[in-house]
């Protein structure tokens, strides 16, 4: 518990120094309020947990909690669609590091700096008064 309070803590400290604890306050007041808030799952983890205290219902307790955690992965971020919230969101997420693919002016410009690369190493080696051998280009 005193991880999370710390972990708080922290979150408050930072959107202090950067001016933005009303967008904060803002997003977690849009997770409690309005259609689609998370006080439904909230209840259901408090209800599962609370039952966990019981000890001969505490293996359920914990494979519903697991259950309710995989499904609020899963669904959350998108009513629709089986697995619509988190592996969408993955997914867009990874699909946005760009393109592969260069431009062949860049690929040149790399190919380039390659090239003046290793003058510039095979210059050095030769240069060294420690080293007694000829360079030799790859």
């Amino acid at each position: 518990m005193p991880f999370v309070l710390l972990i708080i803590g922290v979150v408050l400290v930072i959107a202090g120094v950067r001016a933005t604890q009303d967008t904060l306050f803002g997003l977690v007041k849009g997770d409690f309020t309005g259609t689609d808030n998370f006080i439904y799952w909230l209840g259901a983890i408090l209800i599962i947990g609370a039952l966990g205290y019981i000890p001969k219902v505490k293996p359920i307790s914990t494979a519903l909690l697991v259950l309710v955690i995989v499904v609020l992965f899963l669904k959350k971020g998108n009513a629709s669609g089986l697995g619509g919230g988190f592996f969408s969101q993955l997914t867009s997420a990874l699909g946005t590091t760009g393109s592969s693919q260069g431009s062949t002016s860049t690929i040149a410009q790399a190919q380039t700096n390659i090239t003046n690369l290793k003058q510039a190493i095979l210059t050095n080696i030769a240069g060294d008064p420690v080293n007694t051998s000829s360079p030799q280009t790859p």
